[in-house]
């Protein structure tokens, strides 16, 4: 694996462990939540002009933007769910539902999103005026860390901390699938933009793909980090694998051989601590850690 060489200088606003990363309103905008509570606003071109978009009283793990009504979903470590409206920056609305933390939170259709509970549990939510609990899914005892929907809509994939990844349609939310993928818990699970394959990270630092349209069968599957996976995602091009994770390193595969192309120093080049999430934005690629900083990649091709 070659060297990667962040793009800029880091995104430098949170105080405590950057979780979570979303794209913004426009192309070249993002979004980052941290343990400090904070929600930033970015634009790619300028890392030192982030903008503080609203505060909350926990470390803040999810975030989701609906644009249609502008405002912002807010997933905390204790569990609350909190809404702010962005033309105000105010907060409209608490839920307490989940506890141990929300860990994604996912639009599965236009007026309605999903929650991914520390306490196993998946939460399904009305979202069409003031959002409104609909259905609470229990699934395991352990941590549901990540959420994905396929890019056809119709397939709705939980990675689970019993090891398990599930896919259940996002109508009625009948199960589909439910495969062993990682010993000691599954943390990322993503969909391929242009293939039928699901991608999923673990405890076990294995990445693992497996045939949506064939029963989830595994068809490839290799140690991509030491120690857990946390986020792992092909660009929407569907030429690129990023994946992350506690080593605090960030990878890049070809994303047709999964042949291993570049990875980022843990240095101050780097990230020093843990990588928590990424998010392809406007052709680069955004990283999130421990180190309390945000990074953009540029790559030598």
């Amino acid at each position: 694996m070659s060297g990667l060489e962040p793009d800029t200088t880091p995104y430098n606003g949170h105080a405590a462990a950057v979780y979570a990363l979303v794209p913004g309103a426009s192309g070249t905008a993002f979004m980052s939540g941290g343990g400090d509570g904070k929600v930033i606003g970015w634009d790619l071109q300028r890392p030192d002009e982030g903008t503080l978009l609203a505060t909350v009283s926990d470390a803040i793990y999810s975030l989701h933007l609906d644009r249609e009504r502008e405002r912002m979903l807010v997933g905390t470590a204790a569990g609350r769910l909190h809404v702010i409206d962005l033309r105000s920056k105010k907060e409209t609305q608490v839920v307490e539902l989940h506890r141990k933390g929300i860990f994604r939170i996912l639009s599965h259709h236009a007026n309605g999103f999903v929650c991914a509970g520390g306490d196993g549990i998946l939460s399904v939510w009305d979202q069409s005026d003031a959002v409104a609990l609909q259905r609470r899914i229990p699934l395991c005892d352990e941590k549901l860390r990540d959420l994905a929907l396929s890019p056809t809509g119709d397939r709705l994939a939980v990675a689970c901390g019993d090891g398990t990844v599930r896919e259940f349609e996002p109508t009625l939310f009948n199960e589909t699938l439910r495969t062993e993928a990682h010993p000691g818990g599954a943390n990322s699970v993503s969909y391929h933009p242009v293939k039928p394959i699901l991608i999923s990270g673990g405890k076990d630092g294995n990445l693992r793909f497996r045939h949506t349209h064939e029963d989830g069968r595994e068809v490839h599957a290799f140690p991509a980090h030491k120690g857990s996976i946390y986020a792992a995602a092909v660009d929407p091009a569907g030429r690129w694998l990023a994946s992350v994770g506690r080593d605090a390193m960030v990878k890049l595969w070809d994303a047709n051989d999964l042949q291993p192309l570049y990875r980022s120093a843990r240095d101050r080049s780097g990230h020093t601590h843990s990588v928590n999430a990424l998010l392809w934005r406007d052709g680069s690629l955004i990283t999130a850690s421990d180190d309390k900083l945000v990074r953009a990649w540029t790559f030598p091709w």
